[in-house]
């Protein structure tokens, strides 16, 4: 039952999101094009993530800042991460981007630095607005791998 009710909660979301995003596409335009400065809430494993500043310096290449810091008791802790983007394939709604950079822990008993190289889907339902999913690997300096996950929402001005 409870897998059930997920699932109808799940299509109720997707549904009007997709058919906002085939609105668009049926108009026959670009969503992603011209795109620059955007910011929002991207989420990552393992290493976390809250705010993304996301920046399309040209049509395929582009930068990304995520930060999670918080602060208790004098003490600083959090997670920054930095990477370049590059959208490998620009369609009318759905792009395919690959990112590769490093996450550092800002905390005193820092976690060491992950390098990352994922692969991303980011979906257009607006000009302005995307949902992004993104699969990949991180790696420490100790040689420790992982596998990682992603997902986040931006809004483009």
């Amino acid at each position: 039952m409870k897998r059930l009710l997920v699932a109808v909660l799940a299509r109720c979301v997707a549904c009007p999101l997709v058919a906002a995003a085939q609105e668009g596409v049926a108009a026959g335009e670009n969503l992603s094009l011209d795109r620059s400065f955007g910011i929002g809430i991207q989420a990552e494993f393992p290493w976390g993530g809250l705010i993304s500043l996301r920046y399309w310096a040209t049509e395929s290449l582009g930068f990304e800042g995520v930060f999670f810091v918080l602060a208790d008791d004098g003490e600083t802790s959090g997670v920054v991460t930095a990477r370049g983007l590059y959208r490998a394939v620009d369609a009318a709604s759905v792009d395919f981007y690959v990112a590769a950079g490093a996450s550092f822990s800002l905390s005193a008993y820092a976690n060491p630095p992950l390098g990352m190289a994922v692969g991303g889907i980011e979906v257009s339902f607006s000009d302005r607005f995307a949902w992004n999913v993104e699969f990949g690997l991180s790696a420490t300096v100790y040689g420790e791998i992982w596998t990682t996950f992603g997902t986040g929402v931006h809004f483009y001005f």
